[in-house]
Formats: structure tokens, C-alpha cells, sequence
């Protein structure tokens, strides 16, 4: 019983060996059949096969149809932009097709070999906005011939394409472009091939595509533009993509608006720098002026030269002129200053001789008094005789002048007075002792005319020079405005009139032109 049931099992097992070795044997030779019949069909395809001559007689079809995988760059100044895609086209080469042959019409499998490129007709077609464009080769050549039984062909190709964009860059970096590209057949005319989009989906974008500064287009708009292109050769084919690219304005607001906003606000401190701090006031000015301009240099080196101003052009005009009239501000409101202090300060130095003389002639009348008429001819300027004199001291254009011709100066401020000598003469005398300050005068002040000499005295009245008393009267001191009103109004005018302008700016370029 044992022994019997050993027999049929080992019986089974050589069937089943059996069984499996026929199996192996008769699909390699189904696989060496397929090869054979492959290889034996693509050696009567092209026995006769010239691919020089296009598929048809009349006019060839061309479906074309891609998909966009990455938008890499944007190029602003080149006008370009550069794109990894799919290329795909497909028509039917009734001489390559084998199902109508009965020795092949059993084979239903598709050929597909890369070195069927040098081998079939291809269409010329080309980007006609193209400047550059690449096979990518990695691994090996990203191409894909594919032939049907019925003769029809996919030919797919993975490329690199920098196609030209026109751009229009008047509201830039607010703005919107509109790219694409042109395909067209290089040699053929509109009667011999005609390229057509296919009919659903013809151009694929990655949704997750991210393009720098841009926000991804949403969809891609086709249509055939053969009308558009016609020469003296000929009309030919013509197929347009086009879609739309929005500038991303997050970048541009923080590297060039916020700084320059910045330092508008910075160049404002100067109204309130006191006007007397000269070099502060002008550093600053020039500081900001710079920066200013610093940045405008630095993004037009990266925009194209066009004819026409741009958004970016006019934020950058209007912040250069507001730094300009803050520096044009210091320039008015210090001329302005300088005038008012020196008429002010004249007034007082007239009404300070006005005293000294007074003061003379009440001496002048004391003494001639006390001597009699006989000292009459030797105080005529002192008595108050000669009013021609008395005039000239007067003069509002000549009384500063009189009194600083004679005047000595101080490395510091200290405290001048006024002195009236009998020998008729006018000066400013220190009253700290500096040896220092010996010999040197005041310089004229270019507000005031020439000094002019009123001469001295008779000699009679030099010859009584001891009889009157010399004092000295201490001069005013320059009052300096706490805040100059010039300085005053610009601190709310300029901060108004900039918030008033991007107001317009925003407003224009954000709502009213887009």
C-alpha cells in the first residue's frame, strides 16, 4: 500500500517537471516567434521606405500636445523665460502601418525604439519665440518613437526651452504679463502640413509649478494662429500657447518701498536738528539723498531700458525729490535765519549808539556848562552840532558796519560792548582780556555794506579828549528761535504731502489700472 502511494507521487511530480519544462520551452519560443515577427515587420516597413517624403500627398496632420513640468526663471531684463516640458506629437504614416498586411495582422503590439528617429519622417517643427533649447540626455536621450499598428506615431520629447516674452513693464512690480509660445513647421506650407492642438487638454501645467516673484498661471489659453503668418514663400502653420504671470509684490515692497519709506522718515528728523547745527543738518540730508538714489540704482540694474517710465521709475523720482527738498528746505530756512538774526541784531546796535550818543550830548551840554562858551568850537560834534554826522551813525545800512570795523575777536563767545571815542569813531572791544585775540577784528558780515570811515573829529575837539568820559555799553546778544518756522511748518507738510502721494500711487497702480 506504502509502495503504491510512493509510485503515484513520484508519477505526479515528473508530470508536473514535464508540464513546466514544455511551458519554458514553448514561450521562449513564442518570445523568439515575437522577436522574428517584430524584426520581420520592421524590415518590411522600411524596405521601401523613404523618410525624406512626407505620409501623404495632401496635407499632413499634426496633433501636438504638451505638458509644462516647471517654469524655472523669469528673466525681466532679457525678456525671456525658461520651461521644462513634454513634447509630444502624433500623425498617421499609412506606410508604416502593418494591420492591413495579413502576414502581420495577428500583431497588435506597438514598436517603440529610439532609433527609429534617423529612420521615419518627422515634422519640422520649431518654437518660432525659441532662443534656446536643449534634449535632455540623462540617462540616455528622453525621446520616444512609438508605432501603432494602424501607422499611427507618438514622438515624445523631454526639453529645455528659453522662449522671448514680450513684456510690458509700465506698471512694474505691479504688473501682469502675458507669455507664451509659437510653434510653427520651418520648411512646409499651410497646404502640405498643418499642426492642430488636441482637442482636450492640449497643454498640461504642473499644478505644484513655483516660478520666483510670480504667482503660478492658472490655466493656458490655445489657439491657431496660421492666419497670422504669411509670406512671400507662403502661408504656414502656426500654433499659440499663451499664459498669464502675476508678479508677486511681496519682494519688491520689502527690499526697495519699505527702505526708501524708511528713510524718508529719517531724512525728516532734520527739521528737528536746530538750524545752527550746520553739519549735522547737511550730513544727514546728504545721507538719505544717497541712500535713496543707492537703491534706485541697484533695481534698474536689473530692468530692461525701455522707452517708457515704469511704476518703480515714479516711487523712485518722488522719493529723490522729497530728500532733495528737504536739503532745498535747510537751504531757504538757514538763508532766512541768517537775515532775520542780522537785522535784528542791527536794530539793537543802532538803538545802543542811539543811547551812546544821547549820553554824548548830555556830557557835551554838562561841559559846556561848566566851560562856557569858550569850548563851543571844540564840542561842535559833541554838542550835538553836526547832524550830518550824527545821520551817518544813524543809517540803518551803515550802522553795524561802523561798529565792527574796529571790533577785535574772541576764539569764544564773550560778552562785546559798544564804544563811542571823542575822536568820533565806532567800535566792538571784548571785555574778557585775551592775548590771544589782540589785532584780530570781526569779519564784515556780507549783509552789511562797506564799512565806511566817519573821520575823525576837529583838532580842537581832539585837544579836549580828557575833559569827556568814555564808556563802554555791553552789546545784545543774538536771540536764536527755539524752532525756526520754516522747520516748524515742514514738519507736518512734508510727512502730509508723502502720505497724500502713496495714497495716489497705491490707489492708481493697484485698483485703477489692474
Amino acid at each position: 500500500m506504502t509502495g503504491d502511494i510512493h509510485v503515484r507521487f513520484s508519477t505526479e511530480i515528473t508530470s508536473i517537471l514535464v508540464i513546466l519544462l514544455v511551458q519554458n520551452q514553448f514561450s521562449k519560443a513564442i518570445v523568439l516567434n515575437t522577436s522574428s515577427v517584430r524584426d520581420e515587420i520592421v524590415e518590411t516597413l522600411f524596405a521601401n521606405y523613404q523618410s525624406h517624403v512626407r505620409p501623404t500627398q495632401n496635407e499632413t496632420l499634426v496633433t501636438v500636445y504638451m505638458s509644462i513640468s516647471a517654469i524655472t526663471s523669469v528673466d525681466v531684463r532679457n525678456m525671456e523665460y525658461k520651461t521644462e516640458m513634454l513634447l509630444r506629437q502624433a500623425w498617421q504614416d499609412p506606410r508604416l502601418a502593418w494591420d492591413r498586411i495579413p502576414k502581420f495582422a495577428h500583431y497588435s503590439r506597438n514598436i517603440v525604439s529610439p532609433v527609429f528617429k534617423n529612420k521615419i519622417w518627422l515634422p519640422d517643427l520649431f518654437f518660432r519665440n525659441g532662443k534656446q533649447g536643449r534634449l535632455h540626455t540623462m540617462t540616455r536621450e528622453n525621446l520616444l518613437i512609438r508605432i501603432q499598428p494602424n501607422g499611427e506615431i507618438l514622438y515624445s520629447q523631454k526639453i529645455t526651452m528659453r522662449l522671448a516674452c514680450q513684456m510690458e513693464l509700465r506698471t512694474f512690480p505691479m504688473d501682469t504679463q502675458e507669455c507664451g509660445m509659437d510653434i510653427g513647421s520651418y520648411g512646409y506650407t499651410l497646404n502640405q502640413l498643418r499642426f492642430v492642438w488636441r482637442n482636450e487638454s492640449p497643454v498640461w501645467l504642473n499644478p505644484n509649478i513655483q516660478i520666483s516673484e510670480f504667482d503660478p498661471p492658472e490655466n493656458v489659453v490655445t489657439h491657431d494662429c496660421s492666419s497670422l503668418y504669411s509670406t512671400s514663400t507662403g502661408q504656414y502653420t502656426c500654433l499659440n500657447a499663451t499664459f498669464t504671470l502675476s508678479r508677486q509684490i511681496t519682494y519688491w515692497l520689502a527690499s526697495t518701498y519699505l527702505p526708501n519709506i524708511l528713510i524718508m522718515i529719517v531724512s525728516w528728523l532734520n527739521f528737528w536738528v536746530s538750524l545752527e547745527a550746520t553739519p549735522a543738518r547737511v550730513n544727514l540730508s546728504l545721507l538719505t539723498l544717497l541712500g535713496v538714489i543707492t537703491q534706485s540704482t541697484s533695481f534698474s540694474s536689473i530692468l530692461p531700458r525701455v522707452s517708457y517710465i515704469k511704476a518703480i521709475d515714479v516711487w523712485s523720482i518722488a522719493c529723490i525729490s522729497f530728500n532733495s527738498g528737504v536739503l532745498l528746505e535747510f537751504a531757504i530756512a538757514s538763508h532766512l535765519s541768517r537775515r532775520r538774526k542780522v537785522s535784528a541784531w542791527q536794530v539793537e546796535v543802532r538803538k545802543m549808539v542811539r543811547q551812546e550818543l544821547a549820553r554824548w550830548c548830555t556830557a557835551c551840554q554838562q561841559q559846556y556848562n561848566q566851560l562856557g562858551p569858550s569850548a563851543s568850537s571844540a564840542y561842535q560834534f559833541a554838542g550835538c552840532q553836526a547832524s550830518d554826522k550824527t545821520a551817518q551813525y544813524m543809517s540803518s545800512a551803515t550802522t553795524a558796519a561802523l561798529a565792527m570795523q574796529n571790533a577785535p575777536i574772541s576764539g569764544s563767545p564773550t560778552q562785546m560792548s559798544v564804544r563811542l571815542t571823542r575822536s568820533g569813531q565806532l567800535s566792538l572791544v571784548s571785555n574778557r582780556r585775551s592775548s590771544a585775540s589782540d589785532g584780530k577784528r570781526f569779519p564784515f558780515d556780507p549783509y552789511d555794506t562797506a564799512p565806511v570811515d566817519p573821520g575823525p573829529l576837529s583838532p580842537e575837539a581832539t585837544q579836549t579828549e580828557a575833559l569827556l568820559p568814555v564808556t563802554e555799553r555791553p552789546m545784545p546778544k543774538s536771540k536764536s528761535s527755539p524752532v525756526d518756522p520754516i522747520d516748524l511748518y515742514s514738519r507736518v507738510l512734508f510727512p502730509s504731502c508723502f502720505i497724500i502721494y502713496n495714497c495716489f500711487y497705491w490707489l492708481y497702480y493697484l485698483v485703477l489700472v489692474k
